[in-house]
């Protein structure tokens, strides 16, 4: 179901703390959800909760730099 390709940029995205956060909302131990960032075979149920969870925590992360961001520039544009 899942590509070479398709986890290699999943664990390109997926942030420092991301296995981390995953195992945490999902309960998956930290062994399985290296299995599958390694590309090794899981039970599908199992890589799919690692799969959504995953881009759920990415897309968070992006939002938040992006927010970050945008609270950088009002702070540096801003006239005293």
């Amino acid at each position: 179901m899942f590509t070479q390709e398709d986890i290699k940029r999943f664990k390109e995205e997926l942030p420092a703390i991301g296995i981390r956060l995953i195992k945490e909302r999902t309960g998956i131990s930290r062994p399985t959800i290296y299995k599958f960032i390694d590309g090794k075979e899981i039970r599908l149920p199992i890589a799919e909760k690692i799969w959504l969870e995953g881009w759920i925590i990415i897309k968070e992360m992006k939002e938040k730099r992006a927010e970050l961001k945008r609270h950088a520039e009002e702070v540096l544009n801003k006239e005293y």
